[in-house]
């Protein structure tokens, strides 16, 4: 009985430790300047899918590295470089980036002269131009910023001419077009040929490297609530592009709400 006894207490104690150390494991601080525990880490990837979700756990350190210099970035920006606008998160009728350059005065190649782009981004389409006409290539920027009330005009005119419905398929509301940013860029043609284009499949293939993401990607209207559209690009910064592509599988959406979500609570714990 007393042997019996001492295997019960023996195997209760281990039971005890082996949980007390599972928890203190949870509490502990994630490596890095952010102050952060395990558990409160993994609270922030729960609507991730699992496969992401376990990248980053696996690269926890790394992935809040990032993060940390994403903060920065965001903050000396002060233009929304990552703000996540959509139909639900709109900007403001009087937003306009301080910024702005014209793409013809740039040494790019337009569909139209008085085009705009923010000075950020004229410079990673630059870099990006440069490098694809080593291999042949030439861009055509066939959109880029768009004021609010220009937004306002265009949306009406595909409701006129396409109904409500399937406008608001491919075209976004006043206040809710990445192009007021004036980070977004539409490369010409504006349509899916674009796609099996040398440029579109070069820009594909590169254009992280230099910044810029695809904002609406094929098979994904339901989440983004707009169809494909291979000639839409957004520079979200490098940084911002390579984050995207190792942890969020090359989906813009997710890493910027992402972000949007839980930027403020990062912030608050960097050392």
């Amino acid at each position: 009985m007393r042997v019996l006894f001492c295997y019960i207490a023996i195997f209760t104690f281990l039971c005890l430790l082996t949980f007390s150390c599972k928890a203190n494991s949870k509490d502990r601080y994630v490596e890095g300047n952010i102050k952060i525990t395990e558990r409160e880490f993994a609270a922030t990837l729960n609507n991730l899918p699992d496969d992401m979700r376990e990248k980053i756990l696996a690269n926890r350190a790394v992935f809040l590295s990032y993060i940390e210099r994403l903060i920065i970035i965001s903050e000396q920006d002060g233009n929304l470089i990552f703000f996540p606008v959509d139909r639900t998160r709109r900007l403001s009728a009087t937003f306009r980036p301080a910024d702005l350059l014209e793409l013809d005065r740039e040494g790019l190649r337009v569909s139209r002269n008085g085009m705009l782009l923010r000075a950020n981004a004229v410079a990673a389409l630059r870099e990006m131009s440069n490098a694809a006409a080593r291999e042949g290539l030439s861009f055509l920027i066939a959109s880029a910023f768009r004021t609010y009330q220009h937004q306002r005009s265009v949306h009406n005119h595909f409701i006129s001419t396409h109904g409500q419905e399937e406008a608001s398929r491919f075209s976004a509301p006043p206040g809710a077009s990445q192009h007021q940013l004036g980070t977004a860029v539409d490369f010409g043609p504006i349509a899916l040929t674009f796609r099996d284009t040398p440029e579109g499949r070069w820009i594909r293939e590169n254009g992280w490297k230099f910044g810029f993401s695809l904002s609406y990607p094929e098979n994904f209207e339901e989440e983004t609530g707009y169809i494909y559209e291979p000639w839409h690009y957004r520079y979200i910064t490098r940084e911002g592009a390579l984050v995207e592509r190792e942890f969020f599988g090359g989906l813009q959406f997710l890493f910027l709400d992402y972000l949007a979500e839980h930027k403020e609570f990062f912030r608050q714990r960097t050392l």
